[in-house]
């Protein structure tokens, strides 16, 4: 009888140490997983921010390239002609690029504010 207390005693400390390792498994698992997710808070930020200084760029060539068709309409003013149908598109172009480019941003910057980020 004393054999099978014995044996009964090694089962359930055998138990209790599989209970233990698979609790440790699994909270390193669950460690593992919040820390892939917070790094993953960091490709957002960054990516967010690579587009915001996407949009800065385009936008600060948008209006480069307005004052240079600014130039562009006041030099065919003063020689008395117009300006290209073609290059007049470019000028609606450019102000819906403005636009997108501002309405873009301010979503973006929505999004960089966001309590978890």
């Amino acid at each position: 009888m004393k054999y099978v207390a014995q044996v009964t005693e090694l089962s359930t400390e055998k138990v209790e140490l599989n209970l233990i390792d698979n609790f440790e498994k699994e909270f390193s698992k669950a460690n593992q997983l919040m820390t892939d997710a917070f790094l993953g808070r960091f490709k957002v930020e960054t990516a967010i921010q690579s587009m915001l200084d996407g949009y800065d760029a385009a936008g600060k060539s948008y209006l480069k390239a307005n004052a240079r068709y600014q130039e562009l309409e006041q030099a065919s003013k003063d020689l008395g002609i117009e300006v290209p149908s073609k290059i007049q598109n470019f000028k609606k172009a450019i102000s819906e690029g403005l636009k997108e480019i501002d309405a873009n941003s301010k979503e973006l910057l929505k999004a960089k504010k966001m309590s978890f980020l």
